[in-house]
């Protein structure tokens, strides 16, 4: 019994010795010394060249960069707008009367001459004719007075009569002559006013919306139609308060319409109002275009593109690489004979949201970092990540 008990705790104490002879391999393996291969080598030691090297690699900073070319850059500002007659005129008759035709509708393109609506003309015609009986009665009358201006002469001269007596004749007769002056002119007014029942273009155009209907009564006050002028017509923009610095006159404008797709028209600003307007603060600026075709009609809604600046061969550099500092704008460049950065004054020509042109400090050909981080400064290492070379799109 006793030599089975002492077999027992020896194989137990055989096993624990194993089992420490296995942990301490296991340890010996785990332990810093023999993972670096470096005899001798303290724990704490080990520790200080790790931070060494962390703090190395801090000090090269990741960025990204813009290769500087010389290129052409324009800035083009989108607004919107409603075409409009270059002059619009409202036709209207002088005078009073029931419209008896309209010969017209609207948008038809008409000539100058073109009748465009008539008044009843009976009225009119009665007046026509009522002078011309009146004229003819007239005129009778003077031939009736001449004749006996010449019967009154001949007894002068034998001397049936005395001169008193012929003063008188002549006066009847010249009475008689001022009559029939006085009856043309009345037969002209009449004529004229038959003629104002018709309502002429007075030029080429294109007619708006009717303002009449046939029947109705009108004066020389209501309006028929409007009559455009579209060999040349005006586009009306609004421009909203923060653009309207960008604006001056003669600036080129690129216009399209829905009614035309891939039709482009050209125009030069020609106008700008001198007042804010409406809720929306909007300043209207006026464009004039060419229309020889009258491909543009008055009431169009239009597109524009507003060219506000243009440069040619400009050093242009992403707005996010520039940086505003006391003395003016600061930019950091990369020399890549060792990958540091310095840093820049720079004089700015036009800035946008997206782009920047340069007037001064830089040159074609160089490193611009375009997002820069917080911590870069003169002198740093940096690993450049990407470099963008220099496309301007429009």
């Amino acid at each position: 019994m006793k030599k089975s008990k002492r077999i027992l705790i020896g194989f137990i104490l055989l096993w624990v010795v194993g089992f420490l002879v296995i942990w301490g391999i296991t340890i010996f393996k785990k332990s810093p010394l023999k993972k670096f291969g470096i005899p001798g080598m303290k724990i704490e030691d080990k520790i200080t060249e790790d931070a060494r090297m962390s703090s190395a690699a801090s000090d090269v900073v990741p960025v990204r960069c813009y290769r500087v070319g010389l290129t052409d850059f324009k800035d083009d500002l989108p607004v919107m707008g409603v075409v409009k007659g270059a002059l619009e005129i409202n036709l209207k008759f002088e005078i009073n009367g029931v419209i008896e035709s309209i010969d017209f509708r609207e948008g038809d393109i008409i000539y100058e001459g073109d009748l465009i609506a008539t008044l009843d003309k009976k009225d009119a015609k009665l007046k026509v004719e009522y002078s011309e009986s009146k004229l003819a009665s007239a005129k009778i009358q003077y031939l009736a007075a001449k004749k006996k201006l010449e019967i009154h002469e001949n007894l002068y001269e034998i001397g049936g009569i005395i001169k008193a007596k012929l003063e008188e004749i002549e006066l009847e007769v010249k009475s008689a002559g001022l009559q029939v002056e006085s009856a043309e002119v009345e037969l002209r007014s009449a004529q004229a006013e038959l003629e104002k029942t018709n309502l002429h273009a007075p030029r080429d155009g294109v007619l708006g919306s009717r303002d009449a209907e046939i029947g109705e009564f009108i004066t020389s006050q209501n309006k028929i139609a409007t009559l455009y002028d579209t060999m040349e017509v005006f586009v009306e923009l609004g421009i909203v308060e923060r653009d309207i610095d960008k604006i001056a006159l003669g600036q080129d404008v690129k216009i399209s319409v829905d009614a035309h797709p891939g039709e482009g028209f050209t125009g030069t600003v020609d106008n700008v109002f001198p007042v804010i307007e409406g809720k929306s603060r909007t300043l209207t600026v006026r464009v004039r275009v060419r229309n020889s075709e009258a491909m543009l009609l008055p009431g169009m809604f239009a597109r524009a593109m507003i060219t506000v600046a243009e440069f040619i061969d400009a050093i242009v550099v992403p707005s996010m690489s520039l940086d505003k500092a006391d003395e003016g704008y600061k930019i950091f460049t990369v020399d890549e004979s060792n990958n540091t950065v310095s840093s820049k004054i720079v004089q700015v020509a036009y800035v946008t949201t997206d782009y920047t042109v340069i007037a001064a400090g830089l040159y074609e050909g160089e490193l611009v970092v375009t997002d820069v981080p917080q911590e870069l400064k003169d002198g740093m290492s940096v690993n450049i990540l990407e470099i963008q070379e220099s496309a301007i799109e429009d």
